[in-house]
């Protein structure tokens, strides 16, 4: 696994951290306000060759690894202070990886667009399914040609400004649990509408709604992998979205732990700094190991995800689990500490909104430990010689 960035991913971190710093920044609070997403960001930062980085050579990216690539996330989460926008970065960064993985020939274009500033989106959701996406009803009817899709997804992240839209949903007419497929749908194709962003508590600057698909012809090339496979490719790409939740959630803390810290320095209570108080003390220090233990359990499932290692899905519901609860627990104590400062409206309490919302998107806390069992009882229970074996105590 790895245990430190190499000089020259500490640059890449370096590099998008200050374009970040410039570019996001900046904006964050205007576009968190309309809840819209920085699109001039997103080009600068496509302009600056961010979604080439994980992209083979051989199809139009850098060649890079998937450890550049989070080596500059995490320096773009440092720079922007704005989970929201990471967030979206996220939910592109899967999609951009799916169709790397799994996209043929005729789906390269697709691949250019998500490298040069195109916004992609991962529709899974439905209102009748939740986090449960096996339980998908939008369906791919075949037609001359084609098939026309038909359907409805809510809370996708990137709707309202998405160009190409990954959605999961049914061929009809194959058999039941083997018709389940991902269909690659262009925004722009007649058919396709967005809902307006909505109106959420925090993470606002991810615009997030709900995308219909009425009729809309798909033609043979639009099916990634092959039909009836869509559960599969699904589970391998969130599986990458999960564990960027650690990587995004490790980075974003170390900002608000630097603030935190700098205010409890400054703050004095019964004429001494309240970083001589115990209680002061355990609140800072909970945020930094909030951020070693997200970040090296996120590293471990990168490096499961990309060995193709068995753990790879547990590991990164961990990794997802731990962000988003540790997350929210840190931003309460950095709340607290601020005392009634943190509680009015600014940096500190948009950071408790915004890390509330981590519970919440890409699958619930319930939902990641639900997935961590079911990959823990699956794996056989090692039969070790000579081991003793607990019995339960007898009544006297």
């Amino acid at each position: 696994m790895k245990l430190g960035w190499t000089p020259q991913q500490r640059a890449l971190s370096h590099h998008y951290e200050q374009l970040a710093r410039s570019a996001v920044a900046p904006r964050s609070a205007a576009h968190a306000a309309t809840r819209q997403l920085d699109r001039l960001s997103w080009r600068e930062l496509a302009n600056q060759g961010f979604w080439r980085i994980p992209v083979p050579e051989s199809r139009g990216g850098d060649g890079g690894t998937w450890w550049d690539f989070c080596a500059a996330l995490e320096g773009i989460v440092r720079g922007s202070r704005d989970l929201g926008f990471c967030l979206s970065l996220i939910a592109h960064a899967g999609l951009l990886r799916a169709v790397v993985r799994h996209g043929d020939e005729t789906q390269q274009h697709h691949l250019d667009r998500l490298m040069v500033g195109a916004v992609g989106a991962t529709a899974l959701t439905e209102e009748r399914g939740g986090s449960d996406v096996a339980r998908v009803s939008t369906t791919a009817h075949p037609v001359d040609g084609g098939h026309r899709l038909v359907g409805v997804k809510v809370h996708i992240t990137n709707a309202p400004a998405a160009d190409l839209i990954y959605v999961l949903g049914r061929v009809s007419g194959l058999p039941a649990k083997q018709d389940v497929t991902v269909f690659l749908v262009d925004r722009h194709q007649p058919g396709v509408r967005t809902g307006a962003a909505e109106e959420m508590l925090g993470n606002t600057s991810s615009p997030t709604g709900a995308i219909s698909f009425d009729g809309v012809h798909l033609d043979p090339a639009d099916i990634l992998g092959v039909p009836g496979d869509g559960l599969s490719l699904t589970y391998d790409t969130i599986t990458l979205d999960r564990l960027l939740y650690g990587v995004v959630g490790a980075a974003y803390l170390e900002g608000l732990l630097d603030d935190t810290l700098r205010f409890a320095r400054g703050r004095t209570a019964f004429r001494q700094p309240i970083t001589e108080f115990q209680y002061v003390q355990r609140r800072l220090t909970n945020m930094k190991l909030a951020i070693e233990t997200t970040r090296w359990i996120s590293y471990a499932a990168l490096d499961r995800l990309l060995a193709e290692h068995p753990d790879a899905a547990l590991m990164s519901s961990a990794a997802k689990l731990t962000g988003s609860e540790s997350l929210a627990a840190a931003a309460l104590d950095a709340m607290q500490v601020f005392g009634h400062a943190g509680y009015e409206e600014g940096d500190v309490s948009r950071a408790v909104r915004d890390s509330l919302g981590t519970l919440i998107a890409g699958g619930t806390s319930d939902i990641q430990r639900k997935n961590i069992f079911t990959q823990m009882i699956k794996k056989p229970v090692a039969v070790v010689p000579n081991r003793p074996v607990l019995a339960p105590l007898r009544a006297a």
